[in-house]
C-alpha cells in the first residue's frame, strides 16, 4: 500500500463592524416597549411590530443620494450558497461562514487535482474545467478585494504550508501566486512546536491579532502539507447607528425564550423591500467606501427563517426588487465566535475523493506530497456587529418632519427575532461572509461533523 500523507485546511476568517463603547438612554423603552412584562403574540409565530424611535432623532440629512446600489447577477456563487443552505440545515445556533476563504482553498486545490478528484471539486464548486476561466476570475476577485483604501480594512491571505520533505512544483507555486495570491511557504513539522508557533504568527497578524492560536503542535505534528487563507475584514456604517438611541428589549430565540439585548437604532434612507416569496423584509446597508455592504433579512414570524433558507438559491433575484426608502431600523448587537469542521458537509455536497487514499494531488510537489489526501477542513470565524463611536455623532436632537409640516412616511424593520445576513463585494458580487443570528446572547458556536 502506499503511503499517504494528509494535510490540514484551517480557513481563519474573522469580520468586525467598528467596535466601541455606547451610550444608552432609558427614556423611550416605557413607550415602546411598556413595562416589559407582556410576552408577544405568538399566533403563527408571529412578533409584535415595535417601533424603535419616539421620533426624537440626530439631525440627519435623508437627501444624501451617495449609495447608488446597482443590482447585478453573479454568475460564482451557487457553491456559497448551496454551502450557506447546508450549513442553516445542521447549525442549531448563530453561524458564521465565508464561502470565499473555503472557495479560495478548495480552488488551489482544483488545481493540483487530476481525475475523479478533480471533477468532484469542480462540480460541486460549479467550476467550468477550463481552468483559464476559473482562474481569470479569481484572479479579478482577489485584485478587486485588494484595493486600499481609508474606508474600511480588509487583509486576505492564503498560504501553503509545505514540509521540509517535499519540493513544490514550479508551474503549481506560480499559478498560486498570480491567480490565487497564495503564497507557498517551506517549514518543517518535524518540529511542530515551532511550526505552529510560525503559523500563528502569521494569522495573528493578517487578522489583526483576533485568531493568535489557531493551530497547536498537535495540529501539526503528523502534517505534510497544510493549506491555509484569512480574512479579516472591518466597516464602518454609511448610516451610522445613533448612541443615543440605543435601546434594550428582549430579543426572541423562540416564541416562549426571550432574551433581553441592547438593539441599535437608526432611520435614514436604505435599499428595502417586503419580500412576498420569502414572507420577509430584506434591508441593505452599505459600510463607508461603496465597496461592501451587509443584507439583513428578518423573517414576519418566528419560525419563517427555514422558508428563507430552503429558497436560498433565489435570494439574489429578490434583490432587484430593494428600493430606496426611508427605514426605521432596529438591530441588536450581537459577537460571537464560530468553528465549523467542515468535511461532512464537503461530503455530502459531493466532495469524497479529496478525503480517500485514492485522491490525487501530484500537481502541488515532487515526491512523496504527491501521495496526500484531505484529512480535516476546518473554518474559524468570528463577527461584532456594534455602534459607531460617540464621537461621530453630534448631541443635537431634532423631531424629525419633512419640509410641508407632515411626517415622511417610513417603513420598519426589527430584527428582533432570528435573522440571517450576508456580506458581499459589490463591485465582483462576491459573497465574504454568510451567517445567522439565532440568539445574539450567545458568543461561542460550534459545527462539527
Amino acid at each position: 500500500m502506499s503511503l499517504k500523507f494528509c494535510f490540514l485546511l484551517f480557513l481563519a476568517i474573522f469580520t468586525q463592524q467598528a467596535i466601541c463603547q455606547t451610550y444608552l438612554t432609558s427614556d423611550i423603552i416605557q413607550e415602546i416597549f411598556g413595562d416589559g412584562t407582556h410576552p408577544p403574540a405568538t399566533q403563527a409565530g408571529q412578533v409584535p411590530a415595535l417601533s424603535p424611535y419616539n421620533n426624537t432623532l440626530q439631525d440627519t440629512d435623508y437627501s444624501d443620494t451617495t449609495d447608488n446600489y446597482n443590482p447585478a447577477p453573479a454568475d460564482f456563487d451557487r457553491f456559497d450558497w448551496t454551502l450557506t443552505k447546508r450549513v442553516a440545515a445542521s447549525a442549531d445556533n448563530n453561524f458564521l461562514l465565508s464561502p470565499l476563504g473555503l472557495k479560495l482553498a478548495l480552488a488551489i486545490l482544483t488545481e493540483a487535482a487530476t481525475g475523479s478528484t478533480q471533477a468532484e471539486l469542480a462540480s460541486v464548486l460549479g467550476f467550468d474545467l477550463d481552468k483559464a476561466l476559473v482562474r481569470k476570475k479569481f484572479a479579478s476577485i482577489l485584485d478587486s478585494l485588494q484595493t486600499k483604501s481609508s474606508k474600511y480594512i480588509l487583509n486576505m491571505g492564503s498560504r501553503i504550508y509545505i514540509g521540509e520533505n517535499g519540493e513544490p512544483r514550479q508551474r503549481f507555486a506560480a499559478i498560486a501566486e498570480n491567480y490565487y495570491k497564495t503564497e507557498l511557504v517551506k517549514i518543517d513539522f518535524t518540529k511542530p512546536v515551532e511550526a505552529a508557533s510560525s503559523i500563528n504568527s502569521w494569522v495573528a497578524n493578517t487578522t489583526q491579532g483576533r485568531l493568535p492560536n489557531l493551530v497547536n503542535s498537535d495540529d501539526v505534528a503528523n502534517v505534510a502539507l497544510l493549506v491555509l487563507t484569512t480574512l479579516y475584514f472591518k466597516g464602518t456604517w454609511v448610516h451610522q447607528f445613533t448612541p443615543n438611541e440605543t435601546t434594550t428589549h428582549n430579543f426572541y430565540v423562540t416564541a416562549k425564550d426571550t432574551k433581553p439585548l441592547e438593539f441599535m437604532n437608526v432611520r435614514n434612507k436604505f435599499y428595502f423591500t417586503e419580500s412576498a416569496k420569502f414572507d420577509a423584509k430584506i434591508l441593505r446597508m452599505p459600510y463607508l467606501g461603496k465597496k461592501f455592504a451587509m443584507y439583513i433579512v428578518v423573517p414576519n414570524t418566528l419560525t419563517g427563517l427555514p422558508r428563507v433558507y430552503n429558497s436560498l438559491s433565489e435570494l439574489r433575484a429578490e434583490l432587484y426588487r430593494l428600493q430606496r426608502h426611508l427605514v426605521d431600523v432596529s438591530l441588536p448587537k450581537f459577537k460571537f465566535d464560530y468553528t465549523s469542521i467542515l468535511d461532512g458537509i464537503l461530503k455530502e455536497l459531493g466532495i469524497r475523493q479529496a478525503f480517500e487514499d485514492t485522491a490525487s494531488f501530484p500537481g502541488i510537489a515532487h515526491g512523496q506530497l504527491e501521495r496526500i489526501k484531505v484529512s480535516k477542513v476546518l473554518q474559524c470565524s468570528g463577527i461584532e456587529v456594534n455602534e459607531l463611536g460617540s464621537t461621530a455623532y453630534s448631541a443635537t436632537e431634532i423631531t424629525l418632519e419633512n419640509k410641508f409640516g407632515e411626517e415622511e412616511s417610513f417603513y420598519e424593520l426589527v430584527a428582533n427575532r432570528p435573522f440571517m445576513f450576508f456580506i458581499q463585494d459589490e463591485e465582483t458580487r462576491q459573497l465574504l461572509f454568510t451567517g445567522r443570528v439565532s440568539d445574539p446572547s450567545n458568543a461561542d458556536s460550534a459545527l462539527k461533523f
